[in-house]
């Protein structure tokens, strides 16, 4: 039930649920923090968020491991606390992976904020050095700046660093088979009707939007 609430945004409702485990005697687990925390995150609930990882170890003696920070980090992410999801990154009591460092970087290119984006790209660079999507958002973190020197210096390392740079995708599923689509891709067997039908649609769009 928490993790249901959770996904769908139900924040507080979340909250009450685990206090009633506990009313009940029912002691949560680390899985049950993850969801609670994945609770607070999607809804915005950055104090509740801190007092349940500190209540982890105090009122429980369970430690909390990456996955329970990688939470905490996104919570902060999401509420536009960046300095402070950096420090709590730095501050780990294990070495931190490149989801944490990522999940930084995303909302550095959210919040244009280029100073944290250049550290966690940093350590990315280091963990993940032939990820192409992570060298992309710099990239665009710098053009929005329009610092145009730093985006071409990424663009070179993109260039000479043997980099597979993946195209965009979509799946969708259609009488339980699963159908995929490359940017620009021509391949399917019903591409002529796909893209006749999107240009009806763009139509309609077109002539409801006067």
């Amino acid at each position: 039930m928490i993790g249901g609430l959770a996904m769908h945004g139900y924040g507080i409702e979340a909250i009450e649920r685990f206090r009633e485990m506990q009313w009940d005697g029912i002691k949560p687990d680390r899985i049950t923090f993850i969801a609670i925390l994945s609770a607070c995150s999607h809804s915005g609930l950055v104090e509740e968020g801190k007092e349940i990882l500190h209540s982890m170890r105090k009122d429980f003696g369970i430690e909390p491991n990456i996955k329970h920070y990688g939470c905490f980090v996104d919570i902060l992410c999401r509420a536009g606390l960046l300095s402070e999801a950096y420090e709590a990154i730095t501050n780990m009591p294990m070495e931190p992976n490149a989801v944490l460092w990522g999940t930084l970087l995303n909302a550095c290119a959210a919040a244009a904020n280029v100073e944290l984006a250049e550290a966690a790209m940093q350590r990315l660079m280091v963990l993940e050095p032939f990820n192409d999507g992570n060298y992309v958002l710099m990239s665009n973190i710098y053009a929005a700046k329009e610092w145009w020197n730093d985006v071409a210096r990424i663009r070179k390392i993109l260039k000479h660093r043997p980099i597979l740079r993946n195209p965009g995708h979509s799946l969708i599923q259609v009488d339980n088979v699963v159908h995929e689509f490359l940017v620009g891709d021509g391949r399917h067997p019903c591409s002529e009707q796909i893209y006749s039908m999107l240009e009806k649609v763009a139509l309609t769009i077109k002539e409801w939007s006067f």
